[in-house]
């Protein structure tokens, strides 16, 4: 049977701006110019194939959004979409794949994204109406789902649903609750779509989205989702079916200056023991600590003892300076060996250390990845330039 992974779809940010709080107000999609949203989506997913449950996992998005400029009530965004996976049993998300994409989305929540781009994949949610709103009010508007699992892409359209439930008060701020909700009935049976795809498509989504209308910032959204796909198989049909739970932390970011950079940067390697073998060192992503191959056990992922008490004397520095910035680990070799191997032995490496760090700082916003000998940043036809290309890279994100 085709198998099938669904990444955790977008939802969106927006902005509550009230003209009377207690009788009526307008809704606004908008992302202050030059600041990061981060919206950290986290899906516990049951796998069913005909109704008989095949796999528990996890499966996160990470999506950065940064609004580089506005034209009128447009806002113009550039993202970074991450996917992330961990299996049932795992202790640190595994990086799979990343997406770039610039669109626009207008001050009611419509979006234009360029043909070819496949995130966001999922668009125009929420929308909000043109009318005032208050408690008990409802509106509807169209929302889009891109799937790009198979052998080509294709979007579905379906209605939204949304009310405004209530305002409440929340530790000195005024939370907003919308309720929203959809169906996706779709079938695709003899309408000459490719063989791989899907002849009938089902979900439904319920969801519950909370924001700070006093500091004009998302809280929270939590959302039910159920997906059905009925494939071809064989001479007959079976069915894939993907369960979630699925919780949104949304956090906005100032752009960091330089000068907290250098000093965040400084802290650190004061806190590093003489000649630690680990770096410190800045660049596009943030502040990277990398760390040499002799900080390992020979042609092993096995930290050392007193790596482990080295990288315990940075950790209530990070903690301090940065505790809830997200931190990826990413594992690397030279280009002696077989290429699997040295993919394999990067990876475990970095998963390593990153599950070290993780119990040492207390967020869950840790992923690593391998690269083998793909990344290099010294000539491998020397020695030193193979010892320099074998290390592992701790980037604390400040984008």
């Amino acid at each position: 049977m085709h198998r099938i992974t669904l990444s955790v779809a977008l939802a969106c940010v927006f902005i509550f701006s009230t003209i009377n709080m207690l009788n009526a107000a307008v809704l606004k999609w908008d992302i202050p110019l030059n600041k990061r949203l981060e919206m950290t989506r986290t899906a516990r997913v049951n796998y069913y194939e005909n109704d008989r449950i095949r796999r528990v996992y996890e499966e996160r998005n990470i999506i950065d959004l940064t609004c580089f400029s506005r034209d009128g009530d447009v806002n113009h965004v550039k993202g970074v979409f991450s996917v992330f996976h961990r299996e049932s049993g795992q202790t640190v998300f595994k990086l799979r794949e990343q997406y770039m994409s610039d669109f626009s989305v207008s001050a009611k929540g419509r979006f234009d994204v360029r043909k070819g781009i496949y995130m966001p994949n999922l668009r125009n949610i929420p929308t909000f109406p043109d009318f005032e709103v208050g408690q008990g009010s409802t509106w509807s508007a169209e929302g889009q789902l891109v799937i790009n699992d198979f052998s080509r892409p294709f979007m579905l359209s379906f209605p939204v649903n949304y009310r405004l439930e209530e305002v409440k008060k929340l530790n000195g701020s005024e939370i907003a609750v919308i309720k929203y909700s959809y169906e996706i009935n779709n079938t695709l049976l003899n309408s000459g779509y490719p063989s791989d795809f899907p002849v009938k498509i089902s979900a439904a989504n319920s969801g519950l989205i909370n924001w700070d209308i006093t500091q004009s910032s998302p809280v929270s959204i939590n959302d039910f989702y159920n997906m059905t796909l009925v494939m071809r198989a064989g001479t007959g049909f079976g069915t894939m079916s993907f369960r979630m739970k699925i919780d949104t932390a949304n956090e906005i970011y100032s752009p960091v200056p330089e000068k907290d950079k250098e000093q965040a940067k400084a802290e650190i390697e004061k806190a590093l023991p003489e000649n630690s073998g680990i770096d410190v060192g800045l660049d596009e992503r943030g502040i990277v600590l990398r760390m040499g191959e002799v900080l390992f056990d020979f042609d092993s992922a096995g930290l050392r003892e007193d790596t482990m008490q080295t990288l315990s004397k940075v950790l209530p520095v990070i903690k301090k300076k940065y505790p809830d910035r997200e931190i990826i680990v990413e594992g690397h070799t030279d280009n002696t060996g077989a290429k699997e191997y040295n993919y394999r032995l990067s990876l475990e490496r970095a998963n390593s250390v990153a599950g070290y760090l993780r119990n040492g700082l207390g967020h869950d916003k840790f992923s690593y990845r391998g690269f083998g000998p793909d990344r290099p940043i010294a000539d491998n036809s020397t020695r030193e330039g193979r010892g320099k290309n074998r290390r592992v890279e701790i980037i604390i994100k400040l984008k």
